[in-house]
Formats: structure tokens, sequence, C-alpha cells
């Protein structure tokens, strides 16, 4: 579950957002505080909105994509995208899902084969490191292009 802040980026794991409140309820149904909360439902491959205060549901969105893991222990969050990573097929690809839309803006394929683990951006937010267990090594994915720029071996399933 990842709640989500209108006002700013009090942490940096944290998104700033408040369009999808238009789009997903009407004036009758006020977020308190500018609020929402994002669960992604990884059977149904789609994210449930709601109000963090009540527990609310807002709305239900497809999303078409399997987000498996963020935490406020890692990065995920680049200003504009909530990073992750999924493996459909086992093709390891990393996600950018926009948080104003709800919907997977970029897909970025690694090259690696399945499963993943974990999507992490560095401190700049401008690369990300991906977990590619299938392949045994670390995907290093320059973000403004899209290029995996380094393969990190790792040794078995990191």
């Amino acid at each position: 579950m990842l709640a989500l802040s209108a006002l700013g980026m009090a942490n940096p794991s944290l998104a700033a957002t408040s369009a999808p409140l238009a789009a997903a309820r009407d004036a009758a149904t006020p977020v308190p505080g500018g609020f929402i909360g994002y669960a992604f439902n990884a059977k149904t491959r789609d994210v449930t909105l709601f109000d963090p205060a009540t527990q609310q549901v807002i709305a239900t969105k497809p999303l078409g994509a399997v987000v498996r893991w963020l935490s406020n222990e890692q990065r995920f969050w680049d200003g504009q995208y909530i990073w992750t990573y999924d493996f459909p097929e086992n093709a390891v690809q990393a996600i950018a899902v926009d948080p104003h839309a709800v919907r997977v803006a970029r897909t970025l394929p690694i090259g690696g084969t399945g499963p993943a683990h974990s999507l992490m951006l560095t401190l700049d937010r401008t690369t990300a490191w991906v977990n590619v267990a299938g392949g045994d090594y670390l995907a290093v994915l320059d973000l403004a292009s899209g290029d995996v720029v380094e393969e990190i071996e790792t040794g078995k399933f990191p």
C-alpha cells in the first residue's frame, strides 16, 4: 500500500499527486488533506485508489502490469513516475507508473530472463538498478535513454 500526497514530497519515496482524484471520484467523495493511497494488486494487474484516512475505495483502475515491490526503504519515485519492474512471459522490464494518469507510462526492456526481485533508483534518480535473478546479474538502466548501460554479474540467482 502506498499513500501519496497532493501537497508535496515530504519523503522522497512518496509521490505528489492530486490528478487521479478528479478522474476517480466526484465532489461528493472528498479526500481530506488531498491524500490518496494506491494499492497495487498483483493478481488482477490493477491498482486500487483509496482515501487513507477512511480507507474507503475511490476507484480501481486497470494497470496491465504486476507491481510487486515498493518500499519506503528503496527509492522508486523520480518526481514524475513510480518505477518498478515486471517480467511478463519471463522477460524482465522496468516500468514507470504515472500516478496522475494511473497507467503504465513507460516500459523499458532489460533483456534478461526473469524472475526479477527489485528495482531501485540511484540517489540522483536518473539511473535504476534492476535485479535480474534469472540472468544472475544486476542491470544498470539509464532512465532518460532507456538503455541498459551495464550488467554486473552477481553469481547464482541474486
